[in-house]
């Protein structure tokens, strides 16, 4: 009897199968897996959201209490960045962070998106590493900080954080 490549691929298939099945949930395990192995690297950036009581420290009536106000920290390699959203004195949002190590950096604040990169606001972390946007732009957004290292010095590398709400 001749078998043919298929044939006898088949019955090594089988074989196999029989003598050391694959797990019943392999495939889904590894479609999981595979569908979040991107979100992984983000939500290790992504390590703090927490409510920040503006009313804390200051005397009844001087602030008004808003459970808008938070607090969230992004953490790579090369920087920790913390960001404080609250309300802006003209009734728009406030980012203001602080990035360590403080370096000469220019931070953009924007939509996620290439296509409306036109609409990034820019600031610059001053020598302790803080910047602000008093005015920021609202919704999903994602901050930017590029360094801005002098020519004799090596440039730190960019950095990027996961989508976050302002």
């Amino acid at each position: 009897m001749n078998s043919t490549d298929d044939e006898l691929l088949q019955s090594v298939a089988e074989l196999y199968g029989y003598l050391d099945p694959a797990p019943d949930d392999l495939a889904d395990g590894v479609l999981a897996r595979l569908a979040v192995q991107d979100l992984e690297s983000e939500f290790e950036l992504f390590t703090l959201v927490q409510p920040v009581d503006v009313g804390a420290g200051t005397r009844q009536g001087d602030e008004p209490e808003t459970s808008a106000t938070v607090a969230l920290e992004f953490a790579g390699s090369t920087y920790r960045v913390l960001v404080r959203i609250g309300d802006s004195d003209d009734g728009g949002r406030r980012l203001d962070g602080w990035v360590v190590p403080a370096l000469p950096l220019r931070i953009f604040l924007g939509p996620p998106g290439d296509e409306l990169a036109h609409t990034r606001q820019s600031a610059y972390a001053d020598r302790e590493g803080r910047f602000e946007f008093p005015d920021a732009v609202t919704g999903e957004v994602r901050l930017w900080l590029l360094p801005q290292g002098q020519n004799d010095e090596p440039a730190a590398p960019p950095f990027v954080t996961p989508p976050f709400l302002v």
